[in-house]
C-alpha cells in the first residue's frame, strides 16, 4: 500500500532509540545532583522545624504565665517547665531529619518568660548542620526575637 498515497503514522524504531539515548544522558547528567539537593531540603526543613517550635513555646510561655526552654542534644531537642525552682520535663522530645545535627550552640537551652523575652543566659544560637557541612542557624536575641540565617558553612555565624 505504499503507492495509495495513504501515510503511515507513528515513529521508526531509530527515532525511539534516538530519543531514549537522549534521555539516559540527560539522567545521567541530572541524577548526581539530586544526591546534594535532599540533604539541603532537610536542612531548611529542621532550621523551619525548630524555629517553628521555638514560636509554639513562646506563645505557650505567654499562655501558661511560665518559664519555657528548649533543651538540645545532638540530634534531638526537648521541652522543659520551670516548676518554682526547678526544671521539669514535659515529656516532649522531637528528633531532627535525618543526616542534620546540631554540632554547637551558644547555650544548649532556649527559653522564654510569661513575657516573651528570652529566659536570662538562654538567648542563642542553634547551629544545624547536614552531611555536606551546610549550616543553618537559629538565633534566638535576648528581646525573644527568632529568626533563621543562613552561613557559609555549618561552625559559622551570620
Amino acid at each position: 500500500m505504499l503507492g495509495s498515497g495513504r501515510k503511515y503514522q507513528g515513529f521508526t524504531l531509530i527515532e525511539i532509540l534516538v530519543v531514549l539515548a537522549v534521555l539516559t544522558i540527560l539522567a545521567a547528567i541530572a541524577l548526581p545532583g539530586w544526591g546534594e539537593l535532599l540533604p539541603g531540603l532537610r536542612l531548611n526543613s529542621a532550621a523551619r522545624q525548630i524555629q517553628s517550635e521555638l514560636h509554639r513555646l513562646k506563645a505557650g510561655a505567654v499562655a501558661a504565665n511560665t518559664d519555657l526552654q528548649l533543651v538540645f542534644a545532638s540530634r534531638q531537642y526537648s521541652i522543659e517547665r520551670k516548676n518554682d525552682t526547678l526544671w521539669e520535663p514535659t515529656g516532649e522530645t522531637r528528633h531532627l531529619p535525618e543526616g542534620i545535627d546540631i554540632r554547637s550552640t551558644t547555650v544548649p537551652r532556649l527559653g522564654f518568660t510569661p513575657r516573651g523575652t528570652a529566659l536570662p543566659g538562654t538567648g542563642g544560637t542553634v547551629r544545624l548542620c547536614n552531611v555536606y557541612g551546610a549550616g543553618r542557624n537559629v538565633v534566638v536575641s535576648s528581646t525573644g526575637r527568632i529568626r533563621l540565617c543562613r552561613p557559609g558553612r555549618c561552625d559559622e555565624s551570620c
